[in-house]
């Protein structure tokens, strides 16, 4: 049941040095790590050779961890970042050098379905339908389904990188913000506006876990799991982080240093998907893509798409 699964997703690059899986989920350490591989890109989605250098050092760092736990068998997933940079073929051999392992790139339907079946986790033992919402760094994934698994999901071109490209300056302009949030409605609302809304709408990955912990003025996985988060305390934070500079926004409790310049452009996605859902609320979830990885494989014995 041991592995090592890891994430190489567009803002940050995951660890989960799994033990087992319980009745919550995935058991083991977590790490993650900004790594940013959507920063700097080029116009067609290269990654930069800085965003390669910062993913080395990561997975370096990685390859010691899994090491001292035993050397478990490696399954290692890229998602939208990876998927659109024509230089992917370099990101798959710094991760088969650095963990001797290959490198899994999912489609946007995949990657959907592996962040509900963690998502739902959050859900416990209930078993009806749930909208799922998984803002990452490169591409956004809403998904609506069930305890059968999703059925409507769409994979969108909106991310806190991406999307971060569009804020001019620092502190951020109301109107750069108020564009962003804009542009995340519109494609939202033409993607899964129809989705069926019944049950609790879930939210997963960095921007609505941060979104929590500033709430509660610290990060702490097990108090931020399960908890409920409104549009309006959303519209609080984001408010306040909005009058800030970077410096600032880094020694605001409950937000990583290292994710004070892609906040707000989270925020103002998460808002517009509200908007675009008909919600007024989510579930926050610390259960995501990682345990959707961890519970194919255990399932199967062999990692995605494999």
């Amino acid at each position: 049941m041991r592995a090592a699964v890891v994430d190489v997703g567009s803002n940050s690059t995951r660890l989960l040095l799994l033990e087992g899986i319980g009745p919550d989920g995935a058991v083991g350490e977590r790490v993650t790590t900004v790594t940013g591989l959507r920063r700097g890109a080029s116009a067609d989605g290269s990654v930069s050779d800085d965003a390669l250098a910062r993913l080395a050092a990561c997975l370096d760092d990685y390859a010691s961890r899994i090491a001292a736990a035993g050397s478990p068998p490696v399954v290692a997933v890229g998602t939208s970042a990876v998927r659109d940079a024509p230089n992917q073929g370099a990101i798959a051999a710094l991760v088969h050098d650095r963990l001797g392992a290959p490198l899994r790139v999912v489609g946007g339907k995949e990657e959907a379905a592996l962040a509900f079946a963690g998502a739902r986790l959050a859900l416990g033992d209930a078993d009806g339908p749930c909208r799922v919402l998984d803002i990452g760094g490169g591409s956004t994934e809403v998904v609506q389904g069930g305890s059968d698994g999703p059925r409507h999901a769409v994979s969108l071109a909106l991310g806190v990188n991406r999307q971060g490209d569009l804020i001019t300056a620092d502190p951020p302009p109301a109107g750069d913000v108020a564009a962003v949030r804009e542009a995340s409605r519109g494609l939202v609302s033409a993607a899964a506006g129809g989705f069926p809304a019944d049950g609790p709408l879930i939210g997963v990955a960095g921007t609505v876990t941060t979104a929590a912990a500033i709430l509660n003025g610290r990060y702490d996985p097990d108090e931020v799991h399960g908890t409920t988060v409104t549009a309006v305390q959303v519209e609080d934070v984001l408010g306040r982080l909005c009058a800030m500079d970077d410096a600032a926004r880094r020694r605001v409790p409950g937000l990583h240093p290292d994710r004070a310049n892609v906040i707000v452009p989270g925020l103002a996605i998460l808002l517009g998907a509200l908007d675009a859902l008909g919600a007024d609320r989510l579930v926050v979830s610390e259960r995501d893509i990682l345990d959707g990885i961890a519970l194919e494989w255990a399932s199967s014995g062999r990692g995605p798409g494999e």
